[in-house]
């Protein structure tokens, strides 16, 4: 999808360094469940378990741009959250000192100190205490130049582990959504985010299609995550066909990879990825005197079913067959058909007051 657009309003960093900040730390956090050895003198990591991608927050990136505002390491941290703070020689471009000085923290920790197992923290650990934390769901970052010193700060959304407290849980990672248990409605590579973050491009105009950008969408609604769709999604896909089924209850998606050992979410990111790039090589019938109606001739089933302004609830299910990995998505309520509307065109946001209760978060009509 590219660099994201984070929708912040702090204009003292860009989007560009957010999405440095954020990839640069969730690789780190990533060696945790793959064990990667790159812990002390080359051995493994204790292998995490229940462990979760950051996100960003605007909120947390204030934080932290309070703190390097002062240009000086003790800034203090703000209640119940956790802050690293550390100043490089300055430049003129940022991102080549952020490349190396994010990991810093980080590796420092690890090859001078090193991560036991059990994980737990200790003296020589407290900024990859901070980083690695099992609990962590949410991360902000910002940085000033002081008098040729460039400060740099990240705030995360979780006190760090005590001393002697586990920092993370050990164990194998995740395959399922089941075994993300810390936190309520959490997914193994949460799949509605994916899903999400389509509908955020679209609904905001920055989708692409055969003939240009594809309009912005008025009252595109913030899907959930839909149970008893998984489970009807694992029905269909059990049953190891080779195309989409229909349903009485659910809109499909279909993909079959032709591997019956590929890891599951590399199969799922496979899946959403061609899902979403129908729409590359088509188009929708959006002139001023059409009003995106969808026809099975446009070629875009799957696109349309991840962008169905209707939609508010998807359920996802992966099934090894004897020869392929069949990926099944299943969307509520039913309502695609052709001669039927994808999505209200307009302003980003314009009409969410046809949904009561909801606001305007990063362009869907969000409960």
């Amino acid at each position: 999808m590219g660099l994201l657009d984070f929708q912040c309003w702090n204009f003292k960093s860009t989007d560009t360094l957010r999405d440095q900040y954020l990839k640069s730390i969730n690789n780190l956090r990533k060696k945790i469940v793959e064990a990667a050895k790159e812990n002390k003198n080359g051995t493994a990591f204790p292998e995490g378990t229940n462990y979760y991608k950051l996100n960003w927050d605007c909120e947390l990136e204030l934080k932290a741009q309070e703190a390097v505002d002062q240009c000086k390491l003790d800034a203090t941290a703000p209640a119940e959250y956790s802050q690293l703070i550390k100043n490089v020689a300055s430049t003129c471009n940022p991102t080549k000192v952020l490349k190396n000085s994010i990991p810093d923290w980080w590796n420092n920790d690890v090859q001078k100190t090193g991560v036991d197992n059990p994980p737990l923290n200790k003296q020589g650990l407290e900024a990859f205490a901070k980083l690695a934390n099992g609990k962590a769901t949410k991360i902000g970052c910002a940085q000033k130049n002081c008098n040729e010193q460039l400060y740099v700060s990240c705030v995360v959304n979780e006190p760090a582990p005590a001393t002697g407290a586990a920092i993370y849980e050990v164990g194998t990672a995740c395959t399922a959504n089941d075994q993300c248990t810390t936190y309520l409605d959490s997914k193994c590579k949460n799949k509605r985010d994916d899903w999400e973050q389509y509908r955020s491009q679209l609904a905001q105009g920055f989708v692409k299609m055969r003939n240009g950008n594809a309009r912005q969408a008025s009252k595109m609604r913030r899907m959930t995550y839909d149970c008893p769709a998984e489970a009807s999604a694992h029905s269909s896909a059990a049953q190891c066909r080779n195309a989409a089924a229909s349903s009485a209850n659910y809109d499909e998606n279909f993909y079959a990879i032709n591997s019956n050992t590929i890891e599951h979410n590399t199969a799922a990111r496979e899946a959403a990825n061609t899902w979403g790039l129908e729409i590359s090589t088509r188009t929708m019938p959006q002139g001023d005197t059409e009003r995106n109606m969808y026809s099975s001739s446009l070629g875009i089933p799957n696109f349309a079913n991840m962008v169905w302004e209707t939609h508010s609830g998807v359920g996802c299910a992966i099934v090894r067959c004897s020869t392929r990995t069949n990926i099944v998505c299943h969307y509520s309520p039913k309502s695609m058909g052709d001669n039927r509307q994808i999505y209200k065109m307009g302003p980003t946001c314009r009409r969410c007051h046809d949904y009561p209760g909801t606001r305007c978060v990063d362009g869907l009509c969000t409960p």
